[in-house]
């Protein structure tokens, strides 16, 4: 299994004055608005990392989505190697709830090839108003 805490995801510059950290969890400041986008590399831990297809079939997100003004989303990236050509795998949309949420999407376990594609997982939080909390505490896939 692979995971990551939301506090070690690489943010896209855009995003980099709009956010803090505290622990675990990758949130906004309290005075900004908009978007933040932050991507996790998936490294192969499977089988030592000596197998090149690990049999995960979900991805999961924990992260809080407390207002109508903001949401997260979370997503499962497959790139080949050769082309860079991108595919969207699996995809978890946030729903607002005044408590922490730990939601899935699921796929084949034929899914992952490391021998010929890298994988990461994008999650973008968003809001338009300051009051909203959207906060990511982890990733992981499995």
């Amino acid at each position: 299994d692979w995971s990551m805490p939301g506090s070690t995801g690489i943010v896209a510059p855009a995003g980099a004055f709009k956010l803090t950290f505290t622990g675990p969890t990758l949130k906004f400041n309290s005075f900004s608005t908009g978007d933040i986008v932050s991507r996790y590399r998936v490294t192969n831990v499977y089988g030592s990392g000596t197998s090149k297809t690990p049999p995960w079939t979900t991805l999961t997100g924990a992260f809080l989505d407390n207002s109508a003004n903001g949401s997260v989303t979370v997503k499962l990236i497959e790139v080949d190697q050769c082309t860079g050509d991108e595919t969207t795998i699996c995809t978890i949309s946030s729903s607002d709830n005044a408590a922490i949420q730990c939601q899935t999407c699921s796929y084949s376990s034929s899914t992952f090839d490391f021998s010929t594609n890298t994988y990461y997982v994008e999650v973008t939080l968003s809001r338009s108003a300051t009051s909203a909390g959207e906060e990511l505490h982890s990733v992981a896939v499995n």
